[in-house]
C-alpha cells in the first residue's frame, strides 16, 4: 500500500529558522532566499533560531510553507591533545557509546547507565553521599 508519504517527503526541503513575526509565526529563509512565514507541526522558539529546519510546500498551490522538524547537527568530534578539555551545555550533557552512558544535569545529578559498570582504584574506591543505597 502506498500512502504517499515516501512523495511528500521527497518535496522537503531546508530552511534556516530567522525569527518570528508579530504574532509568533515561524520565519524560514531558504537557501539564503526571501524570508518566508511558515505554519509548524512542531513547537518552536526563539531559542531556535538560527537552526536548520525541514519545510514543505503547503496548501493547494504550495505558497505555503510547512515548518516539519529540526535537522540535528552533527556529532561534534571531539580529540583531546593531553590538556584540560571543558564541554557545557545548558540544560544536560549526555555521553553514549552503544547501551553504555553518562549523564550530568544542570541540577547536578550524574547518570550512569551500562549493562555492566566496572569501577577500579589504585588507592581507596569511596562512595560518599548525604545516604548510601545498595541494591
Amino acid at each position: 500500500m502506498d500512502d504517499g508519504f515516501p512523495r511528500l517527503l521527497a518535496q522537503a526541503m531546508s530552511a534556516t529558522l530567522v525569527g518570528f513575526d508579530a504574532e509568533g509565526q515561524p520565519l524560514v529563509s531558504r537557501a539564503g532566499g526571501p524570508v518566508e512565514p511558515a505554519a509548524s507541526l512542531i513547537p518552536v522558539s526563539p531559542a531556535m533560531t538560527g537552526r536548520e529546519v525541514a519545510v514543505l510546500p503547503f496548501g493547494g498551490t504550495g505558497a505555503r510553507l510547512l515548518l516539519i522538524g529540526l535537522l540535528q547537527p552533527p556529532a561534534v568530534m571531539v580529540e583531546a591533545d593531553g590538556a584540560t578539555q571543558v564541554i557545557n551545555a545548558r540544560d544536560a550533557l549526555t555521553l553514549r557509546c552503544g547501551k553504555a552512558s553518562i549523564t550530568l544535569t544542570a541540577e547536578g545529578r550524574v547518570t550512569i547507565r551500562g549493562t555492566d559498570i566496572l569501577t577500579r582504584a589504585e588507592g581507596a574506591n569511596r562512595v560518599q553521599g548525604a545516604s548510601v543505597q545498595l541494591n
